[in-house]
């Protein structure tokens, strides 16, 4: 079992962020290597991402349905990806807090057990790739946000 947890500030308002995250066009552009991304349903996406990174790289379909939300402060959600090296099905909670300063920090919890070829690498290696995965959407998420935000702050 992978267990993976952190934080990220956003300089957004919850709302924002909250509508960022469930917008499958702006999510796509934040998931790294993701090549097509549909939501099929009101709780459920389904994807394809090219993942370049060592012993795991490849196309992986993946499939995200929505277990529970409470708009625009928590969210829980199962998933699956399969590909050519293995499969990795999880889960992940996240929640959204104002900060005193307006921004938004984004708490995220994730558990994922691992099949296939990918289960018999290193732990590491996986909790390694999941958290550089994890950082370069976390940080294109951000510049999205920050770009959004450019205009309305100069006008």
């Amino acid at each position: 079992m992978l267990t993976l947890h952190g934080s990220h500030v956003f300089p957004a308002p919850p709302t924002l962020v909250w509508s960022h995250i469930f917008e499958p066009a702006s999510l796509a552009k934040l998931i790294p290597g993701c090549q097509q991304l549909t939501q099929v349903s009101p709780e459920e996406y389904h994807g394809v991402i090219r993942v370049g990174i060592a012993a795991v790289s490849g196309t992986y379909r993946t499939q995200v349905k929505i277990r529970e939300q409470r708009p625009p402060e928590y969210c829980a959600f199962d998933g699956v990806v399969d590909g050519p090296t293995g499969a990795i099905q999880g889960s992940v909670i996240f929640t959204l807090r104002e900060t005193m300063d307006h921004r938004t920090e984004l708490t995220y919890e994730a558990q994922a057990m691992i099949s296939g070829a990918l289960a018999t690498l290193s732990g590491r290696l996986l909790q390694s790739v999941a958290c550089s995965l994890i950082n370069q959407s976390l940080a294109c998420f951000d510049r999205e946000l920050q770009a959004q935000a450019a205009p309305q702050t100069s006008q």
